[in-house]
């Protein structure tokens, strides 16, 4: 197998169970079945003062592109800038592509309302499903952790690899938990924002895993001058001095 068909196929698993759960909630499945009294519980207790201030920052931190986007393309920067290679940077571009256009394409197909509504409807005002907070946070703290260590990162190493996403997988649980805790999105929008990080992640890793597309090179005239004398002293072709003598 080529080294990209792996994570190919693992995006296609990601897109497989996204598509799954989008069904479910547009046929209103008992995939969504907790959301409502998980709500209910979590509204009637939500932490004020200082502690919700800390909770919202860290969430903020956690998967708001304000704050993952510079994250994410600054790093990628670098490791090209090291790499002397645009495939970094080209990676991070088609992976914040998919969360963004995938995401709204689903948000805007569903326009379901966020629990601060009241309400849970569908084809209202709202994008609630599925949590784009959650899914940049999947794709960005799990890929910063690829491009630095991974197989075509900036330093290769399996130890460090497995030493890293352990915290990265931690940071993208809590800020998936932190959106449904503060009461920002319903219990479902967050798996749906783990599967669209995990398939823009794959669409990533695919892109960095693919092989070198050789660029067209211009010959030199060192070059084509042999290829031009070659064909003017063919054998059964005269040459214009040969005419001339005759």
């Amino acid at each position: 197998m080529p080294p990209w068909a792996a994570s190919a196929l693992l995006g296609l698993l990601a897109a497989g169970v996204l598509g799954l759960m989008t069904w479910q909630i547009a046929i209103e499945g008992p995939f969504k079945a907790w959301d409502w009294p998980v709500h209910v519980y979590l509204d009637a207790r939500q932490p004020t003062g200082w502690p919700r201030s800390i909770l919202n920052a860290l969430a903020s931190l956690g998967g708001q592109r304000l704050y993952t986007l510079p994250i994410i393309v600054g790093v990628g920067a670098w490791v090209a800038y090291k790499q002397r290679s645009l495939r970094p940077l080209i990676a991070i571009g088609a992976g914040l592509a998919t969360v963004f256009f995938i995401g709204y394409w689903i948000k805007f197909g569903l326009s379901r309302t966020p629990p601060a509504s009241g309400e849970d409807v569908l084809y209202g005002v709202g994008q609630a499903f599925p949590s784009g907070h959650t899914a940049n946070a999947t794709l960005t703290w799990l890929l910063l952790v690829v491009v630095l260590f991974g197989q075509q990162g900036l330093k290769p190493d399996p130890v460090r690899f497995r030493r890293w996403i352990k915290p990265a997988a931690v940071a993208v649980f809590v800020s998936g938990a932190l959106m449904t805790a503060l009461d920002y999105h319903w219990l479902s929008d967050i798996p749906g924002g783990w599967a669209l990080g995990a398939l823009a992640l794959m669409v990533s890793v695919t892109v960095l895993r693919l092989p070198p597309v050789p660029w067209p090179r211009r010959r030199s005239r060192a070059e084509i001058r042999p290829e031009v004398t070659h064909r003017t002293t063919t054998p059964g072709h005269p040459r214009r001095s040969d005419l001339s003598g005759a």
